[in-house]
C-alpha cells in the first residue's frame, strides 16, 4: 500500500469513529444504560489507539491535548465499566448469598452514582476543543510514510517487549503483572492498526499470541480488581455483620485461588510472544528483536 492510500486510509478510520464516538456520546446523555455507555467507552479505546498510534509515529509533533479533550469521559465511563464488570464477574463465585447480594447492591448503588455524573460530564463535553484534536490529526494523517510507520512500529514492539521480558523475571509481584498487562495491551493497540496495512505471516502470528494472553491477562485483572473492591469494602464498612463478611471473605479466596490458575497459564504465554520477537532465547537480554 502506497504512503498516500495509507494515510487515506488511517484519517477515514478515524473519522468514523469519531462519527460514531459523536452519536453514542449524546445518546448515552440521554438513555444513561449500560449499552449506550459501553458503546461511547468502546469508541474512546479506538480514537485512543489511533491517537496513540500518532503519538509513536511523531512524538516530536504530537500534542498530549488530543487525549485531553476525552479524559474526562474516559475516566469515569471506566470506572462504570469497571463497577459493571465486577457485577458480573462475582456471580461466577458461586451462589447468591446474602452478603454477595448486599455486595452487588453496593456495587449498583455506586454505578448509578456514577453514571449520573458521566451524564454532566457528557453535557459540558466540548465540541470545539473535539474539531480542534481533529484537525491536529488530520494534520499528522498527512505526514504518514510507509517506510516510518514500518520501522517505528517495529522499534515501539521490541521496547514493549523488552520491559515485559525485564518484569516477568519479578511474578508474584501483582504491580508487575498490571505493567505487563499495559505493554501488552500497547503492543495489540499498535499492532492491530499496523496489520490493516501490512498483511505479513509474522505479525499475525504475533498477534493471535498477544490477543490470547491479553484475554487471560484481562481475567486475571478483572478478579483482581474484584478482589480489591472487596477488601474496600470490608475495611470502609464496619458494621457490616459477621455473617456478610464470610461470605465475601470465602469469595476472596476462591479469586486468589483462580489467579493463581491464570498466572501458571499466562507466563508460558509470553514466553511464547517473547520467543516470536526474540527468536533466539541464547542470545544476550540486549538482543535487539527481530519484526
Amino acid at each position: 500500500m502506497t504512503s498516500s492510500r495509507v494515510r487515506e486510509f488511517y484519517w477515514r478510520f478515524y473519522k468514523k469513529r469519531i462519527t460514531s464516538f459523536v452519536a453514542n456520546l449524546y445518546r448515552a446523555s440521554i438513555t444513561g444504560v449500560e449499552r449506550d455507555v459501553h458503546r461511547t467507552r468502546l469508541d474512546m479505546k479506538k480514537i485512543h489507539a489511533i491517537l496513540e498510534m500518532f503519538e509513536m509515529l511523531n512524538p516530536e509533533k504530537f500534542d498530549p491535548e488530543n487525549f485531553e479533550v476525552f479524559n474526562a469521559l474516559f475516566r469515569f465511563s471506566g470506572k462504570i465499566r469497571e463497577l459493571q464488570v465486577n457485577q458480573m464477574v462475582i456471580t461466577k463465585y458461586g451462589n447468591a448469598t446474602p452478603g454477595m447480594v448486599f455486595f452487588i447492591r453496593y456495587l449498583r448503588s455506586r454505578e448509578n452514582k456514577l453514571t449520573k455524573q458521566f451524564i454532566t460530564v457528557v453535557q459540558q463535553f466540548d465540541e470545539k476543543k473535539l474539531k480542534k484534536s481533529e484537525r491536529a490529526v488530520k494534520k499528522l494523517c498527512l505526514g504518514i510514510k510507509v517506510k516510518t510507520l514500518r520501522a517505528r512500529s517495529d522499534k515501539f514492539i521490541i521496547k514493549k517487549a523488552k520491559k515485559i521480558r525485564l518484569l516477568r523475571k519479578y511474578p508474584s509481584n501483582p504491580e508487575n503483572i498490571h505493567q505487563i498487562r499495559i505493554q501488552l495491551k500497547a503492543m495489540v493497540t499498535i499492532l492491530t492498526l499496523v496489520s490493516m496495512v501490512f498483511n505479513e505471516e509474522r505479525e499475525e502470528t504475533l498477534l493471535g499470541k498477544l490477543n490470547q494472553t491479553e484475554i487471560l491477562i484481562g481475567n486475571w485483572h478483572d478478579n483482581q480488581v474484584l478482589m480489591e473492591y472487596i477488601e474496600l469494602f470490608l475495611t470502609k464498612r464496619k458494621k457490616i455483620s459477621r455473617e456478610y463478611q464470610s461470605h465475601l471473605q470465602v469469595i476472596r479466596n476462591k479469586i486468589v485461588k483462580k489467579n493463581h490458575e491464570l498466572l501458571q497459564a499466562l507466563f508460558p504465554k509470553i514466553e511464547e510472544i517473547l520467543l516470536v520477537i526474540f527468536p533466539n532465547p541464547s542470545q544476550n537480554e540486549n538482543h535487539k528483536g527481530c519484526l
